[in-house]
């Protein structure tokens, strides 16, 4: 009897264990959040210039809610990301849209990829990460927001493998993607937090890794796509591949990206909300400023090549930036990828290459048309402004027509 009597008291005392155990856990993981969505706006807003976005600092900090870490342009406003959170802020007006907020807890954040315009997908989310304390160590906790409300979308606890900073540096609408090593490329479901696939270049080939000096790296992310460019000096050769952003799958592998290279290839991929200029690295900054170097290809989201970036009206900046794949190469240059949507490649570059040439001091205002006619992959003519990038409204253009004297001006 008196063996029962311990035995049944050992087990009531590991089953309180056990639920004292739980309550701890539950309640280091539970932290206090301060979350406040919108309506969907009937139109998308526009993305934030840089001077709404420092006006958007500045009206954050003012009121108290700062500091403000990083300023994000998105289809849904101006983000602000705060040591505890995100904030979003309609770019016209500057007031407060949504808000996620962990109180005293430190996050990560950024935007995942959008590929083109906001007519053909408008949906793009805000991935804020941070780490918390556990009876079995730290837990990772990894949200995506829709950046047009603030609703969540996902979200999932996982082990930290890696830094916050780290997750939210490279991000498509399905994963976050991490450099393993310089052989190996390791995506996770930003639904389950799991790890989704991993992927590593033929035997004795190397991907190019960032450094602190050029966060640039031979691994790029579009929407639904993951680039990986790698070099094999056995071979003196460099190729690129497209991954399933969500798979892991092959969409294409491009075998002519550079023969006989010693360098390791870097990914530049090119983000329609990355456009204005907030200081981080773009590929058309890259290339107006040379960072590309001399000799790169242009491919689109299928791997086609682009090499007449300059034709038309613009065929004149010829003679002042490079154009994709037109040098011989010299096997001590590094080859470059660069890699956005059809849409990107064949009008914004060259539209966004001339509003940095301009910014430069390169090209005079009168050396660029004021207008330029793009044809979108649907076939549908447009009319937009070469230096500001807005598209010119169909009623503008009647008015134009029905106003002035001269109708071929």
């Amino acid at each position: 009897m008196r063996r029962w009597i311990l035995a049944g008291g050992a087990i009531v005392l590991c089953i309180v264990v056990g639920v004292v155990l739980l309550a701890v856990e539950a309640h280091l993981r539970q932290v206090p959040r301060e979350h406040e969505i919108a309506a969907e706006p009937d139109d998308p807003l526009t993305v934030a210039s840089s001077a709404q976005l420092d006006r958007a600092r500045t009206s954050l900090e003012e009121a108290g809610k700062g500091p403000v870490e990083e300023m994000l342009p998105s289809v849904g406003g101006a983000i602000a990301v705060l040591p505890d959170g995100v904030v979003a802020l309609d770019p016209e007006t500057g007031k407060q849209r949504w808000s996620y907020r962990l109180a005293g807890t430190g996050i990560a954040a950024g935007l995942t990829p959008l590929d083109t315009t906001t007519r053909h997908d408008p949906r793009q989310r805000v991935v804020l990460t941070h780490d918390t304390p556990s009876l079995l160590g730290s837990r990772g906790h990894t949200v995506s927001l829709d950046v047009l409300t603030g609703e969540e979308t996902h979200s999932a606890w996982h082990t930290p493998q890696d830094a916050p900073t780290t997750r939210v540096r490279l991000l498509t609408q399905d994963t976050w993607v991490m450099h393993r090593n310089n052989r190996t490329v390791e995506a996770f479901s930003l639904q389950t937090g799991d790890s989704a696939w991993q992927y590593q270049p033929p035997a004795g080939c190397e991907i190019a890794m960032p450094t602190g000096k050029d966060p640039a790296s031979g691994v790029g992310t579009l929407q639904s796509q993951v680039v990986v460019a790698w070099q094999c000096p056995q071979d003196e050769r460099a190729m690129a591949v497209s991954l399933d952003a969500a798979t892991g799958e092959k969409q294409w592998v491009e075998d002519q990206v550079a023969g006989n290279r010693e360098g390791r290839p870097v990914v530049r991929t090119m983000d329609a909300t990355a456009l204005v200029d907030t200081g981080r690295p773009h590929a058309a900054r890259a290339i107006a400023d040379g960072t590309v170097g001399p000799y790169y290809v242009l491919l689109d989201e299928e791997g086609a090549f682009t090499r007449d970036l300059w034709r038309g009206d613009t065929s004149g900046l010829r003679a002042y930036v490079q154009a994709p794949a037109s040098a011989p190469p010299s096997s001590s240059d590094r080859p470059d990828v660069v890699v956005g949507h059809s849409d990107e490649v064949r009008y914004s570059l060259r539209l966004h290459i001339i509003a940095e040439l301009l910014d430069q001091g390169v090209l005079a205002p009168e050396d660029v048309p004021d207008y330029l006619w793009q044809q979108d992959t649907g076939g549908e003519a447009r009319l937009v402004e070469n230096r500001t990038g807005a598209r010119v409204t169909l009623a503008a253009i009647k008015h134009a027509l029905t106003s002035n004297e001269e109708p071929n001006s």
